[in-house]
């Protein structure tokens, strides 16, 4: 899975696909609390699924959830 920097705090992301088709920023390392598993699919961005907390160890959370900055980039992509 292709590692990225988010442009606001620099954290490590990976960019997944959701299930409606949209673009979504999973924090790259695994963590307790995650809901996110990826699921690798060759040639394309990993495809993000929602689990119940604790299901698996290799569990992401979305970088919404963390990203100190998350605010700001919603009120731009609705302005957008």
């Amino acid at each position: 899975m292709k590692i990225s920097k988010c442009r606001s705090c620099e954290a490590d992301i990976i960019w997944a696909d959701t299930w409606s088709n949209r673009r979504m920023p999973v924090n790259a390392a695994p963590d307790e609390g995650g809901t996110i598993l990826l699921i690798e699919r060759p040639g394309n961005p990993p495809m993000a699924k929602v689990m119940d907390i604790g299901a698996r160890d290799d569990l992401r959370r979305s970088h919404f959830a963390t990203c100190p900055q998350s605010d700001e980039w919603r009120t731009s992509q609705r302005k957008a």
